[in-house]
């Protein structure tokens, strides 16, 4: 299908909480973007007076950005399901608030929509940036996605392109979980609208050079964790049980789980130990490379 020649609107939405330095980068690079139908949504969750009152200070340099102030914090899902309501675009994706695009992601991701009319939703490879301002990109390599991928690993990574509409059906984020919401979207939106597609590209740059954690507290990721696989656990078979296993090994730094890896299915096994090695810094050339998640 050719892209109309009306091009469609496309929402961005960003959560943010507390970093208005931060917070100014994502938004240069949403407003730098060469794809001129955007919509951008920032939804400030509760910040502190002083943070808040800069980052309304920074909006004001951008007046075409709408911007909506909770006073009481919810969490990123609540702040991501109020810019979701908003939205005005026929599609819609977000960027968290310390990360940034490439020029060109809204782009290529219509682009791509517009060539691929099978699929429910899009993503991409992305760039990171670790604290020693190393920087390498992590699944590049293009494949499809669908439910029964996602339910081994999140293979979409912490934001997707797909219809509003799509998001609204399934109603958003859950604000229940206190981490592992994206993965718990994507799950839910795939069972609901069927596979997606990951194009060949790393436009989105993921930042952890900054002290600022995602997730600091330990305890509410393992929380979070052993609440998605309570929802999702009668949909996994004993092989995606056990990549979860593994999974949450490799993620808290626990002891490995040797029995449960023997049980993945090789493209399962090659997925895990790239992260073991470049988690344990044994080589970066095969990461660096995109070696196949």
């Amino acid at each position: 299908m050719a892209l109309p020649e009306q091009q469609p609107l496309v929402t961005v939405y960003i959560a943010t909480h507390n970093r208005p330095e931060l917070l100014a980068r994502a938004i240069s690079s949403c407003v730098a973007q060469t794809y001129p139908h955007l919509e951008i949504i920032v939804v400030d969750d509760g910040s502190a007076p002083q943070q808040a009152q800069l980052n309304q200070q920074l909006l004001l340099e951008y007046p075409q950005i709408k911007y909506l102030y909770l006073p009481v914090a919810g969490g990123a899902p609540v702040a991501r399901n109020t810019a979701i309501k908003m939205a005005s675009g026929e599609f819609i994706t977000g960027l968290d608030d310390d990360d940034e695009f490439k020029p060109e992601r809204i782009s290529e991701l219509v682009q791509h929509w517009y060539s691929r009319t099978d699929c429910a939703f899009l993503c991409t490879g992305y760039t990171v940036i670790t604290g020693q301002q190393r920087l390498f990109n992590y699944a590049r390599r293009p494949r499809r996605i669908n439910y029964q991928h996602l339910l081994y690993a999140n293979v979409v990574g912490n934001q997707l392109f797909t219809l509003t509409s799509s998001l609204r059906a399934i109603d958003g984020f859950d604000a229940a979980l206190p981490s592992c919401q994206d993965y718990d979207t994507w799950l839910r939106l795939a069972a609901a609208f069927g596979n997606g597609y990951r194009i060949g590209s790393c436009s989105y740059i993921l930042h952890q050079e900054h002290q600022a954690n995602r997730i600091s507290d330990s305890s509410r990721r393992e929380q979070g964790y052993q609440l998605l696989l309570e929802k999702h656990r009668k949909f996994m078979t004993a092989a995606q049980l056990a990549s979860h296993q593994v999974n949450y090994a490799l993620h808290n730094n626990t002891t490995f789980p040797w029995r449960a890896f023997f049980r993945l299915p090789l493209t399962q096994c090659l997925r895990v130990l790239k992260t073991l090695m470049v988690r344990r810094g044994w080589s970066l050339v095969l990461f660096s490379r995109g070696f196949p998640r």
